[in-house]
């Protein structure tokens, strides 16, 4: 037990002074040297050969020289995004508004304006931490769904730290954080999800044609609540600038069986997801174990 608290305090040491020295640079320039590292160091690590073999059985017509280049630009991409953590609130002043262009946010004023909320649903994108800000800019009040860290310290200084930097309530994954999304949910809120994670406690859709259990979360709450469901995206454009992206709601059948209602939208997410990742491929978080592979 002591050599696991102590091994828990020198990890929380190690990523505060991390995000101390990263958070002493300008956010482009420790934007630009997190690419730079992530280009260079990531396609040489062990796991990359999972992102390879998960590309080739997604994107089976893709040649070896572009995979290879999705690769390095996935990883230039997650070094970038490792960087920028430190600076999560400059995105929300008002003089760095330019970095993030949002389209299609017309839906969601709408359903403001109604007084009512919804779930703006996504994947690991871009530099994903920022979508709940973009929200918040936006004037949409609510939180986000976090996965918990292993590390408790850790856990507890990261959600503190991501709770004033994104101005979104923390919602961690569990029942806890369902009663947390519901209040919201019933508020009028907005809660931004990632919901691109293989769940193993999920059901079986399709991605690429290949079977992957996917949370029915999303859907469940459409059915059961007549949740809003908007699908998201957030794209790098170029350095430390990003358009997020909202699409069509997504609409449950309040007529229809439960069962495949459920199946039917949770799918339907997935097509999105699909769609997204075969626009820019780069873009899209390719380490995750999204199958069975």
């Amino acid at each position: 037990m002591k050599e696991t608290t102590f091994k828990y305090r020198l990890e929380a040491l190690g990523l505060r002074i991390a995000i101390a020295i990263v958070g002493s640079l300008s956010l482009d320039r420790a934007s630009a040297i997190g690419g730079w590292l992530g280009r260079r160091i990531g396609p040489r690590l062990g796991i990359t050969r999972r992102a390879r073999r998960r590309i080739e059985r997604a994107m089976p017509d893709l040649s070896e020289a572009e995979v290879t280049r999705i690769i390095a630009a996935m990883w230039e991409n997650l070094g970038r995004v490792a960087f920028e953590y430190p600076h999560i609130d400059t995105f929300r002043k008002p003089e760095e508004s330019h970095r993030i262009e949002v389209v299609g946010i017309e839906a969601l004023r709408a359903h403001q304006a109604a007084g009512q909320g919804g779930l703006l649903l996504s994947g690991h994108f871009g530099n994903f931490e920022l979508l709940p800000v973009a929200m918040n800019r936006e004037g949409f009040k609510g939180g986000e769904v976090y996965r918990p860290a292993n590390n408790p310290i850790v856990n507890q200084w990261m959600l503190d730290m991501r709770s004033g930097k994104t101005g979104a309530i923390q919602i961690p994954k569990g029942r806890k954080g369902t009663r947390d999304l519901l209040t919201i949910l019933r508020d009028n809120g907005f809660v931004a999800m990632l919901f691109d994670q293989k769940m193993r406690e999920g059901i079986e859709v399709t991605l690429f044609g290949i079977p992957s259990m996917t949370t029915p979360a999303p859907a469940g709450l459409a059915i059961r609540l007549g949740t809003a469901l908007f699908p998201a995206c957030i794209e790098r454009l170029e350095g430390a600038y990003f358009r997020v992206t909202v699409y069509p709601q997504i609409e449950a059948d309040p007529t229809a069986d439960p069962i495949s209602e459920t199946i039917r939208l949770t799918q339907a997410l997935n097509d999105f997801l699909e769609a997204r990742i075969r626009e820019k491929p780069e873009n899209w978080f390719w380490l995750h174990n999204r199958w069975n592979d």
